[in-house]
């Protein structure tokens, strides 16, 4: 494909099907190339990972009709993320956030963080 050729159009409802399936794939933290695995399995925060997760459950949750798994893992994805933070500043906690700075902090605190709270209030 031409890089200068405009794309076709896409289809929303293989575009929400591959973005369920991403999220489905974050909830097993097995599989490898996913945020959830970065972050609970190796203990690395992937800013881009997040950034397309986050996309991707807004996408869903933007939908007419949410199956409640779906909710559910969504939820369980928020949650499990902001208890990875939580851990790391618990002095009894040995779960550590391995690339964990103040850079880090910052783009937490003013953008994933209240991008995740949003999707919680949905």
């Amino acid at each position: 494909m031409n890089p200068a050729a405009p794309r076709p159009p896409s289809d929303p409802a293989q575009d929400v099907s591959a973005a369920i399936q991403r999220i489905l794939d974050n909830r097993n933290d097995e599989v490898e190339g996913t945020f959830c695995h970065a972050l609970f399995e190796e203990g690395f925060f992937d800013d881009a990972l997040l950034g397309a997760l986050i996309n991707d459950m807004e996408l869903v949750l933007g939908q007419d009709a949410v199956s409640p798994v779906h909710g559910r893992v969504i939820s369980w994805v928020v949650l499990s993320t902001s208890k990875c933070f939580f851990s790391h500043f618990d002095a009894d906690d040995l779960y550590k956030i391995k690339n964990f700075d103040e850079a880090l902090y910052s783009r937490w605190c003013d953008g994933h963080f209240e991008r995740l709270r949003e999707l919680m209030a949905r």
